[in-house]
């Protein structure tokens, strides 16, 4: 059985108006539902693989108002449902709703406003989701006010502030409030003899993170390095981040897109075991291949070191954007595609999850998806 994607480009009313809609229903086969790994030989949760289906809906709409003020505003709702009993903890709804409001207040300068709502809602019960600390069941609202001027001929940068609230449902302690701030530059060239693009994005951004439970303390407190476990320690107040991020972009887009990344995040904890600074190297490309197929492939390394030497168990990640699917591992994906007609589009999907270098036990995860695209511009 096939995954049928349907994306519906409605045709704008006016040259500056633009509407899409995006609708997919389709199956999945997942290796590792509960994103179980093996530490010491023992896995954490039994390693279960099951059939899935998957559905998007999908909506967005921009336009101009005037010369000096556009809009623009999305709304996404995902779900998979899983076949095996086994998995059907993990069996998952999300609603991403973002919208933004801008007005040009000079010649090279716009102030916006906008907001993110990103909300998962997995159905497994809450001990069923401690199985493997992983449970993929949240919300995170995020208003910003964002200041973006041109610079030069083809760049811009932008400064952002806002507050993120995020609510961890399965433990009420990983709640957190936080201000956040960011800044990105963007700059895009086309080369001399116009075959293809170059594209530039660097930024990097903080939250300072106040949760509302308690920080942990080592177990026992006099513990040697790399053999402490973790306790409660509400005499010492709550727990509180510091979250620091970066990153860097180059991409190629010609007949063949090439693409190179890097981010780095650092995440500065009161809490033992919290305290980490993760690198993450990206690389991906898109070409054509003979009798009408393209692949498109990405690779995602990730390394991870533990100030405290020591791995957490779980517990949320806080992510600015999350998916049903975002992993902080290693990660080859790769997607072939072809034309069946003008409307008509087969493809087919592998990707594989294996541990995050620095990251103890032992852990694997594979999914591949079948799908025909069918598409109206």
């Amino acid at each position: 059985m096939a995954m049928i994607l349907a994306t519906i480009s409605a045709g704008a009313r006016a040259d500056d108006e633009r509407v899409n809609l995006r609708a997919e229903l389709g199956v999945e086969y997942d290796s590792n539902v509960h994103r179980s790994r093996a530490i010491g030989g023992t896995n954490e949760s039994p390693v279960v693989g099951s059939p899935l289906g998957r559905a998007v809906l999908g909506w967005s709409v921009a336009d101009r108002i005037g010369a000096r003020q556009d809009v623009a505003f999305s709304l996404l709702g995902a779900a998979k449902a899983f076949a095996a009993s086994e998995a059907r903890s993990e069996n998952i709804g999300v609603v991403e709703t973002s919208g933004a409001w801008r007005i040009a207040v000079g010649d090279r300068t716009r102030l916006g406003v906008g907001a993110i709502y990103y909300e998962a809602i997995q159905t497994g019960t809450r001990s069923e989701q401690a199985l493997n600390g992983e449970a993929r069941d949240f919300r995170s609202l995020t208003p910003t006010l964002r200041l973006q001027r041109a610079v030069g001929e083809s760049g811009t940068i932008a400064l952002g502030a806002g507050y993120r609230a995020f609510v961890y449902k399965p433990n009420p302690s990983y709640d957190f409030d936080a201000p956040v701030a960011s800044v990105e530059y963007h700059l895009t060239r086309e080369t001399s003899d116009g075959a293809a693009d170059w594209d530039l994005l660097a930024g990097g951004g903080v939250e300072w993170r106040r949760f509302a439970g308690a920080r942990l303390r080592p177990d026992p407190p006099n513990c040697a390095p790399g053999t402490c476990m973790t306790a409660l320690d509400p005499a010492s107040g709550r727990h509180q981040d510091q979250f620091f991020a970066g990153h860097f972009a180059v991409t190629r887009t010609g007949r063949v897109l090439v693409g190179v990344g890097y981010a780095i995040q650092w995440n500065r904890s009161n809490s033992f075991s919290e305290t980490l600074l993760r690198h993450v190297a990206t690389v991906r490309f898109t070409t054509p291949l003979p009798l009408g197929f393209y692949l498109a492939a990405r690779t995602e390394l990730v390394y991870v070191t533990y100030a405290d030497r020591i791995v957490p168990a779980g517990g949320p990640t806080g992510q600015p954007s999350a998916t049903i699917d975002d992993e902080n591992r290693n990660h080859i994906r790769a997607e072939l595609t072809r034309d069946i007609s003008a409307r008509l589009q087969l493809v087919g999907r592998y990707s594989l999850y294996v541990n995050a270098l620095g990251q103890n036990g032992d852990y694997k995860r594979q999914t591949a998806t079948l799908s025909i695209a069918f598409t109206i511009d």
